[in-house]
């Protein structure tokens, strides 16, 4: 019997076009011929502007994922996110207090300070005061105002001071002219201390005060963070500032040293310039308003020396296709490390930039000195801060805002300013309630607490405030009638005399 041989189908080869797409994500399709299509208001535009973007445009992926991802986050989310924060603190604060109790006596002072300040941080944020709006009537929704503990570390705290002061630094926005933001830096230090941050201060007056004619006020705080890995801190300051002129443009050009540079490079590298001598004890000192023509012109020529070493001990040079400043390849390792040297001697990294935005521009300025998550964890660190920040004044104005209040403290039971507080109908007659506890509020949408709608806002809070008069004696009525009654007897021991002391006290509820 013969095989059948199998049935072998033809083979059909079909072209296919590879479909219209960028070889890489960002660039743009290819053109389309050029038509134009009628508009509603009777002119004509061109089809490329008719059709749908698509998303591989550039204008389609400018928002970042970092940027989409921090609108994501909700009130409730960052609250949670302080908690952690504040619990870290907490936890800390408590190890440093029992590592001192532990010493002995000689640190018995110190120990008790930790103790006060472990003590206000748990209790930060669990009883609240409650409010309703008498203008509404019985209808209307209470709120709640925590009661903080003002710690200069606690997130919940901190937050709340910089939302308040960026709230009435708005106020001063309409007196800005020409709003600038600068930034005053020096080299890490291994330690901290009261002095280094009086002598930043002392050199960011003396550095407004050099430029009056061109700096006519702002506000500037102090910051601090901390570098985990060399264990070093890095203190600086933001400058919010009002200038006498507006800042060179792009399209102003003059010749600085033999070389053609923008405005705006010459005038960023003088007040560089005259930071770094403030900072430093080289380059000498900076000459007199009212000093004569020499001096004034020695004053040049040394500012133009530095200019050209500073070009002679440059290490980054532009890529062009990169578009960024990359270190030259042609430098030898002991070359670069030697110009790196130098740079960290003679050079400071001072930013000048006009504001654009002033939302966030106040919201650089008062972040409010510190970043609690970069050291909160550390016993170390956050004993050698507390100790060198206590009595510091880290906020200040000057010039044209000199007198302004930024870091007025917030007292919801003597309030002027009721607008911080708004209600529906917008005439903010608030009431007081009575003081709550953290499990009878919640925290809305828009980050605004109010008491929870099963709360009676008519038993004048679920908290109860004795009143104590605590190290009194017993009125003369009392002791003349024999009444002894509703008095507590207790007995301490002096550490001095080792002598039991007899306090009375009365509870009136």
């Amino acid at each position: 019997m013969s095989a059948i041989a199998p049935v072998i189908a033809p083979v059909v080869f079909v072209e296919r076009f590879a479909p219209s797409r960028p070889h890489r994500l960002g660039t743009r399709r290819r053109r389309a011929p050029k038509a134009h299509a009628h508009t509603e208001a009777g002119g004509t535009r061109s089809s490329r502007e008719a059709r749908t973007p698509s998303l591989d445009t550039e204008k389609q992926l400018a928002t970042t994922v970092r940027e989409w991802a921090e609108e994501q986050v909700t009130p409730r989310d960052h609250h949670r996110a302080q908690f952690i924060l504040h619990r870290q603190l907490t936890n800390t604060v408590h190890e440093i207090w029992q590592r001192l109790r532990r010493t002995g006596d000689e640190h018995f002072a110190a120990a008790a300070k930790w103790e006060k300040q472990w003590l206000n941080l748990n209790k930060c944020q669990m009883q609240w005061v409650g409010y309703k709006a008498a203008c509404c009537g019985p209808r209307s929704r209470a709120i709640a105002v925590p009661i903080g503990c003002n710690h200069r570390l606690c997130p919940h705290c901190a937050f709340n001071r910089s939302k308040k002061a960026r709230v009435r630094i708005k106020k001063m926005f309409d007196r800005l002219t020409h709003p600038a933001m600068l930034t005053f830096t020096v080299p890490n230090l291994e330690s901290v201390s009261k002095h280094d941050y009086t002598l930043l201060r002392q050199r960011v007056r003396k550095f407004i005060s050099q430029h009056k004619g061109m700096i006519l006020g702002g506000v500037y705080s102090i910051e601090t963070t901390r570098n985990r890995r060399d264990k070093t801190w890095h203190i600086h300051a933001h400058a919010l500032v009002d200038l006498a002129e507006a800042l060179p443009t792009k399209q102003d050009r003059l010749v600085l040293v033999g070389k053609r540079v923008f405005a705006f490079t010459a005038l960023k590298l003088r007040w560089e310039f005259d930071w770094m001598r403030l900072t430093t004890g080289g380059w000498g000192k900076a000459k007199r308003k009212d000093a004569c023509y020499e001096e004034r012109r020695t004053d040049t020529q040394t500012f133009e020396q530095w200019v050209r070493a500073g070009r002679m001990h440059s290490v980054k040079v532009f890529d062009p296709f990169t578009r960024r400043y990359i270190t030259d390849p042609e430098l030898s390792p002991a070359e670069v490390a030697r110009r790196m040297e130098w740079n960290r001697k003679n050079r400071r990294v001072f930013d000048v930039r006009p504001v654009i935005d002033r939302e966030g521009a106040a919201r650089e300025v008062l972040k409010y000195i510190t970043k609690v998550a970069d050291f909160g964890d550390d016993p170390d660190a956050v004993e050698a801060f507390c100790n060198a920040t206590r009595g510091a004044r880290l906020i200040q104005t000057f010039g044209s805002w000199y007198g302004f209040n930024v870091d007025e403290d917030f007292d919801p039971e003597h309030m002027d300013d009721w607008s911080q507080m708004e209600c529906a109908c917008g005439l903010n007659m608030w009431e007081r309630i009575g003081v709550f506890f953290a499990h009878d509020v919640r925290m809305d949408e828009s980050g605004r607490w109010h008491l929870k709608p099963d709360i009676n806002v008519n038993v004048g809070g679920t908290v109860p405030r004795p009143t104590i008069r605590a190290l009194e004696g017993p009125g003369k009525d009392a002791f003349s009638h024999g009444d002894d009654s509703g008095w507590i007897s207790e007995q301490i021991s002096g550490r001095e005399t080792e002598e039991p002391i007899t306090v009375r006290f009365k509870i009136r509820l």
